[in-house]
């Protein structure tokens, strides 16, 4: 999966078969029509960012025209879109008046792809913002896919949702570090339903050891990537969050 405004690459693992050179294909020769719908879990039109990251069948990541990303150096994600740029972090019920489906051409050796939701403030560039929503995302959505891809956004907690976080304490040889990043996405099954909404986020993290990963849709157990100040990454497995409640986290290196 990627990241962008705050983005670079974190799931998306390729290889680049060797001495193989992999040929781009021009997206308008040869693509596909993927569509879906994105909504508030409350019903309400949103201001978002969406990020796609596009894999081919043997699981590699390639960009909007089908090449290889270690061929056409792609960093970040294949395809992004940003869906009503004029509208508040706090949405809108006006969902006549503002985009609630979504549409991109993908390249036809697009296999799989990951979807990544962020909230968005308005504004031509605009930010993420959590004021009402968190994030969202679909994983390993199989292409084609046989009905409109459904994306939702959780309600946090102080909005009226049940979403929870994950915070604790960061340590190096047990001395109290800054982590260069503190990451989760969801380990439930994915699904085109409103229930579960998989969530992911990343983290903020202090000077003082601490970091916290807010806004996380409850009931469902998460996989924390902790990246450490020389590099090194340990992964954390079944992380329960449960509604408007923190759980404690410590990392140590």
């Amino acid at each position: 999966m990627r990241r962008a405004p705050r983005v670079s690459a974190l799931l998306a693992s390729v290889a680049l078969l060797g001495g193989l050179v992999a040929l781009a294909t021009p997206a308008s020769a040869a693509t596909r029509t993927v569509t879906g719908t994105i909504l508030g879990s409350d019903g309400r039109a949103v201001d978002v960012f969406i990020g796609f990251d596009l894999k081919d069948s043997s699981g590699r990541t390639i960009d909007k025209n089908g090449c290889l990303a270690t061929t056409c150096g792609l960093h970040g994600y294949g395809i992004t879109l940003r869906l009503n740029g004029t509208l508040p972090a706090t949405g809108s019920t006006n969902r006549t008046a503002y985009k609630t489906a979504w549409s991109i051409a993908v390249p036809s050796n697009t296999a799989r792809m990951f979807i990544e939701v962020y909230p968005f403030s308005s504004g031509t560039y605009g930010h993420t913002d959590e004021s009402r929503y968190g994030h969202s995302y679909r994983r390993n959505v199989a292409i084609p896919y046989p009905v409109r891809i459904n994306l939702r956004l959780p309600l946090i907690c102080s909005q009226g949702g049940t979403t929870g976080a994950i915070s604790g304490r960061t340590t190096v040889s047990g001395v109290a570090k800054q982590f260069k990043r503190m990451a989760t996405w969801s380990l439930a099954s994915d699904n085109n339903g409103p229930t579960p909404i998989l969530g992911w986020n990343i983290g903020t993290t202090t000077s003082t050891g601490t970091y916290t990963i807010p806004n996380l849709p409850s009931g469902q157990k998460y996989q924390v990537y902790a990246t450490a100040p020389d590099g090194r990454v340990k992964r954390v497995l079944d992380v329960a969050v449960n509604a408007c409640r923190t759980t404690t986290l410590n990392v140590a290196f």
